[in-house]
Parts: structure tokens; sequence; C-alpha cells
């Protein structure tokens, strides 16, 4: 196997535990109560990823759209990037 290939296979693996990891700490936002070791773990392994995408989550909010989709666009974004590699190791090889 192409050592890239297997730098790939790692890199999609991590944005998929990372995705996984924003699922979760979403639905633990509705189940788990914030002073929790738990939450405050998730909190801080999820909130860096989901910062740039409050602002946008907030104007939503403004104009009517009364859900946080933060998470929503983060696991987009980390899909898109994971696309973006795939399709760069494709030209490579």
């Amino acid at each position: 196997m192409n050592v890239l290939f297997l730098i790939y296979q790692g890199v999609h693996q991590f944005l998929r535990i990372l995705s996984a990891l924003l699922v979760i700490y979403a639905l633990m936002t509705w189940f788990v109560r914030p002073d929790t070791k738990l939450y405050r773990v998730f909190y801080r392994l999820c909130e860096p990823l989901l910062a740039p995408f409050r602002p946008i989550s907030r104007k939503l909010f403004e104009i009517g759209l009364r859900v946080d989709i933060s998470v929503i666009l983060a696991v987009l974004a980390l899909q898109i990037i994971d696309n973006i590699i795939y399709r760069l190791l494709i030209l490579l090889l």
C-alpha cells in the first residue's frame, strides 16, 4: 500500500471520530447536566470545533431559525475537508 493512502486512512478515521464526538456532544446537551465530568470533557473537545460556526448559527437564530445548527455545520465542514484531502490524494497517485 502507498504511504500517502495509509496517512489518508488515518486522517479519515480521525475526522470520523471528531464527527462522532460532535454528535454525541450535541445529544449530551439535551440529556446530561453540564456540571458532570463527562460533559466537561466533551465540552473541551468539541467547543473549539464549534466556535467558528456559532456566529452563523446565531445569525440564523436571529432571522427565525430557532435551532442551533453549529454541530451540523461543523460535521459538514469535516466531511468537506475529508473529501478535499481524498481528491488531492487521487491527484497525487
